[in-house]
């Protein structure tokens, strides 16, 4: 490895975010005496969330508990997949990158055993939900794939049908407005394969048990690689800092959940 393509590699990732608001943070402890302390302490902060080995660690309590292989359970009634995002004015594939992991596994897993599934979420976009894009997105399987995806079978037939619920804005309402159709469905305690993305799947457990659910978990999206880290991995990167922001924001969730008595 040339000393040319390290020095550009370390220059590229000091001067695209996060890395060159580290410098920044740096550089004005240095000039910033009655602050100096804040800035440093910021410094640090910002980079060891920046730092793909502090991310993993963070993340790595919410995800592998759950990076096992599918358990099969004859007593499913059915798969509930919860939205992850969209993408209004998408020429095609309107679901968000993660979104379309949790409901091609979700349908995946739907099909191979013969059981309904159901897309749980209404999204924040305007005029287009979540679940419009699932819908949108099984009629392309058909249309291109030649997959048949039945529309009209009741949720209580344990066979493969597609399902939406479009009113839920968060996993708290996924889990409430699911067991409302299940019990429209005179199934009073359903047992569900559950599929989210891995990081989410501790706290959507929990919300879904709270509702009565008998979950088998089902999760997809990984965030953290197998592969070893070299030194790149002490760069500050944007990826890591999302995948730390990630596991923050779970944290924070699951933290509101036990505020509220749900366990």
């Amino acid at each position: 490895m040339s000393t040319v393509y390290i020095l550009s590699k370390i220059f590229t990732y000091s001067v695209l975010p996060p890395g060159m608001f580290i410098v920044l943070l740096l550089l004005a402890s240095f000039y910033v005496k009655k602050f100096r302390l804040f800035f440093l302490c910021g410094t640090l902060f910002f980079y060891a969330l920046s730092n793909a080995y502090v991310a993993d660690a963070l993340l790595a309590p919410l995800e592998k508990p759950y990076n096992t292989p599918l358990h099969v359970n004859d007593e499913a009634n059915a798969v509930v997949v919860l939205g992850g995002g969209n993408i209004k004015g998408s020429a095609n594939l309107p679901l968000s990158d993660e979104a379309y992991k949790r409901a091609m596994w979700g349908v995946m897993i739907a099909k191979s055993h013969n059981l309904p599934v159901l897309f749980s979420g209404a999204g924040i976009e305007q005029g287009y939900s979540e679940s419009e894009a699932f819908l949108d997105s099984t009629e392309a399987l058909r249309t291109f794939l030649n997959l048949e995806m039945p529309k009209n079978l009741p949720l209580h037939v344990k066979a493969f049908s597609i399902h939406v619920e479009d009113k839920s804005l968060d996993t708290f309402e996924n889990a409430k407005l699911s067991k409302a159709l299940f019990l429209d469905a005179g199934i009073e305690t359903p047992t569900i394969y559950l599929v989210t993305s891995a990081y989410h799947m501790r706290r959507s457990i929990k919300l879904y048990e709270h509702f009565g659910f008998k979950v088998i978990p089902t999760a997809t999206a990984f965030k953290i690689s197998s592969r070893e880290k070299n030194g790149w991995d002490y760069l500050p990167s944007i990826w890591a800092f999302s995948k730390s922001y990630i596991a923050l924001h779970e944290y924070a969730g699951l933290l509101s959940l036990k505020l509220r008595g749900i366990h």
